[in-house]
């Protein structure tokens, strides 16, 4: 009697390659879709995606229910991108330290993240993933400013504390980053600098308010 043992299939059923083929179909019409928004196109069009990728209108709409859910897996697969760059920050150092960590933790994020984070802005108010991504994300950069700059905040009166830490949100957000680099054409060497600044001035406001 042979010991042999049968050999091993060497392909996948059919279901599993056809699983396959469109799993790799949809990542290349979503990452197609971020470069073409990365290349300055505020708004790619199906058809633009469908030329570029070489995949039929169709293809593209077997995959994705609509358009919505095309801008929903391009802002998912962003998060997923710039997730290397969202580092936690230690608030120990000087005051100057401290403001330089958030500054060019800031820049690098921001440069990455402002191409699709413009599409996200004007399509948040009308879908709910899109606006709830957005709603995580502001928190968990003020929860930052509010770690990094405890010592001075700690000592301010209540009404003063919230102001300053408004005054800190803002400065430090993207729409301000955003404003200097795409309206007002700031460098972003500048950029740094002036946010930084403000930063410095916002909490020296506080402490002989």
């Amino acid at each position: 009697m042979s010991s042999a043992q049968p050999a091993r299939a060497t392909t996948l059923p059919a279901d599993d390659g056809r699983l396959m083929r469109a799993t790799r179909t949809r990542q290349l019409v979503v990452e197609t879709f971020l470069d073409l928004l990365e290349e300055g196109e505020p708004q790619p069009t199906a058809l633009q995606v469908s030329e570029r990728a070489e995949i039929s209108i169709r293809s593209i709409f077997r995959l994705f229910d609509d358009v919505e859910a095309l801008h929903s897996a391009a802002v998912a697969t962003q998060i997923e991108r710039v997730a290397p760059l969202v580092v936690p920050l230690v608030p120990t150092g000087s005051l100057d330290e401290r403001i330089k960590a958030v500054v060019d933790s800031r820049a690098r994020i921001f440069e990455a993240i402002s191409p699709i984070r413009r599409m996200a802005v004007r399509l948040a108010p009308t879908s709910r993933p899109i606006r709830a991504d957005l709603l995580l994300a502001n928190e968990f950069f003020r929860a930052q400013i509010v770690e990094m700059f405890d010592a001075e905040l700690s000592g301010l009166p209540a009404p003063r504390c919230n102001i300053t830490i408004e005054t800190l949100d803002l400065a430090t957000s993207w729409e301000t980053w955003e404003r200097l680099r795409s309206v007002q054409q700031v460098s972003e060497r500048r950029t740094r600098r002036i946010v930084a600044d403000t930063v410095r001035r916002a909490l020296a406001d506080g402490a002989v308010s």
